[in-house]
């Protein structure tokens, strides 16, 4: 048993999860510049980043961070608005289909590089903003010690369940589980995920045999997913209520994250009952940890949603 730290902020941001939208495990090569480029003082916490360019540099995007948004357009332009004040704000509304104002400020820019569907983006600052109206910005940002029970043999266990390994041949539904994951491969599904290098992983289901890379990844802390143009991380109280489902080969994850299941070794079906008997397991594990959902029902309604 070991103790994580959550708050609501980051379990909403984790749930509107996008390419290139991160939370918790931003890459370290834009973390470590995020302060600079965005203005962000050392007393702030960078909760989540939405990377705006096309090559994943970080120059460009908006940040969340436990006192407000930060963010750096395109043309060198920084802003910020404060949580206390993003509470007020009656109408998020978004012009020339890239621009989204605040009332009638103009703030951030969505566009350019970034493939984020700025109605999503729209959808996540309405339901924080509900969210700051229902309770306070104390609430959104506070955080929680929770005990987890999720360990290692647990997951290791379930995964085992749905292994077909032979030592002598390659395995042949693709899932690798703890010592079966070669040592040479284990690094390159490190750096490919972008992984600290300490990273437990427990399992790793590879989806796309002549990359051997793309895949899935079974964590300590959470789950991966990882392919060209899809770069997904949940931990595993968020993922325990997370919607999952197939559509033909491909799995649908949390909001309309397509994930190709074609050239997986492994069946879409039994892939998809792997994830929901360890999503059932993380439920059993956090059923005592309130989320969002349970704390507030948020409205994904298109709530004071304009486009010009």
């Amino acid at each position: 048993m070991h103790d994580i730290k959550f708050n609501y902020l980051t379990d909403l941001c984790s749930r509107y999860q996008q390419d290139k939208f991160f939370i918790e495990e931003i890459p370290l090569s834009v973390l470590s510049k995020l302060n600079k480029r965005f203005n962000i003082s050392s007393e702030e916490e960078v909760i989540a980043f939405l990377d705006c360019t096309i090559f994943g540099s970080g120059k460009v995007g908006v940040c969340f961070t436990d006192k407000g948004l930060r963010w750096n357009n395109l043309s060198g332009e920084l802003g910020n608005i404060e949580w206390t004040e993003f509470g007020k704000v009656n109408q998020i509304t978004v012009q020339n289909n890239i621009e989204v104002h605040f009332d009638n400020r103009k703030a951030c820019l969505i566009g350019g590089g970034n493939t984020y569907p700025i109605s999503l983006f729209i959808e996540l600052l309405t339901s924080i903003r509900d969210f700051l109206n229902e309770y306070s910005y104390e609430l959104l940002v506070k955080p929680h010690n929770v005990s987890s029970s999720v360990t290692y043999n647990d997951l290791m266990n379930i995964s085992t369940l749905f292994e077909k390994y032979e030592e002598a041949f390659e395995p042949n539904n693709g899932l690798l589980v703890d010592q079966h994951i070669p040592s040479d491969l284990k690094k390159k599904i490190i750096k490919y995920f972008n992984l600290q290098a300490n990273k437990e992983i427990v399992a790793f289901l590879c989806t796309f045999p002549l990359k051997k890379t793309d895949g899935i990844i079974i964590g300590e802390d959470g789950i991966y997913f990882r392919e060209t143009f899809v770069s997904l991380y949940y931990p595993w109280y968020v993922f325990r209520t997370l919607p999952l489902y197939l559509s033909e080969d491909e799995l649908i994850i949390g909001k309309d994250n397509i994930f190709h299941l074609t050239h997986a070794k492994m069946e879409g079906t039994e892939i998809l009952l792997f994830l929901k008997k360890i999503q059932e397991y993380a439920n059993s594990v956090y059923k005592s940890v309130p989320t969002v959902i349970d704390l507030y029902s948020v409205n994904t309604k298109t709530k004071n949603y304009v486009i010009y």
